[in-house]
């Protein structure tokens, strides 16, 4: 699973370092992880600097008597980003009116649905709108703050399910949640398997040793990867997609939609190897 790592606004010096551990994206937060005395600052400081055009910025979309504050998005669109991650949507309405911003430009969006009027929303802006998106996950803690319920697997298995299929639907990353867990690895090992078995692609992480446990897990087996390869020479035997015929294997049916889990395997291990 690839790795998107949240670094608090004012800890933009540990960028450096955080990169040299393997992550796949940065996200720079301006929302959550800062004081709103601090933003103007921080703010000033990443477009004084290209360096920080690398990252997707997590920025609030709201001024304190919540209506939708385009003034953020602007000055940084305006500066060169073109990366964001886009919090706590209240409704489709409210996408609809950041969509001036950057409606004529090439963007890319991550959406972090987090109300629970949005999610049921959401559809209709990601297949409206999709070429905007990069990927779409879930802020599940402030979702169940929403809804009132307590944070388990079980409670938020619908959503990410549901998140899941959408983005399978327009081609678009899913990210799994990010977790409040920086001691038992066992549970988070737990939560990372359990989005990975359901097919998410990434995973939200917000501290090293978070980022540790993830890339020590071992999500196929050598066994898997000796069934990748012989798939793999049946496909190159049969010389295209189209032309792939059924095979056994192992006492296991094999036919074209098989090929979508052969490549997952064979990058997996290709990755492994670097």
């Amino acid at each position: 699973m690839d790795s998107f790592f949240f670094v608090p606004g004012n800890k933009l010096d540990k960028i450096e370092s955080i990169l040299s551990l393997g992550v796949h994206e940065i996200i720079i937060d301006l929302e959550d992880a800062v004081r709103y005395s601090e933003r103007e600052l921080i703010v000033h400081k990443i477009i004084s600097d290209a360096f920080f055009l690398n990252f997707y910025i997590r920025l609030p979309l709201y001024n304190f008597d919540n209506k939708v504050d385009k003034l953020l998005l602007e000055k940084l669109i305006a500066a060169g980003f073109r990366k964001f991650v886009f919090p706590k949507i209240d409704s489709a309405t409210d996408f609809d009116l950041l969509l001036p911003c950057f409606k004529e430009i090439d963007i890319s969006i991550i959406l972090l649905v987090e109300t629970p009027l949005f999610f049921l929303q959401v559809q209709d802006v990601l297949f409206k709108y999709k070429k905007y998106f990069k990927g779409i996950g879930i802020g599940s803690h402030d979702f169940m703050s929403a809804i009132g319920g307590v944070h388990t697997l079980s409670n938020i298995d619908y959503i990410r399910q549901h998140i899941l299929y959408l983005a399978r639907a327009i081609n678009i990353s899913a990210i799994d949640i990010a977790s409040m867990e920086l001691r038992n690895a066992d549970d988070f090992k737990e939560e990372i398997k359990n989005g990975f078995d359901k097919g998410y692609d990434a995973k939200f992480i917000i501290h090293p040793w978070q980022l540790s446990v993830l890339q020590n897990m071992q999500f196929y087996s050598k066994k898997d990867y000796e069934w990748a390869l012989t798939v793999e020479q049946a496909f190159l035997n049969a010389g295209s997609h189209s032309e792939f015929n059924p095979i056994t294997v192992n006492g296991q049916v094999i036919e074209r939609p098989h090929l979508n889990k052969m490549d997952k395997i064979l990058k997996y291990y290709k990755n492994e190897s670097k």
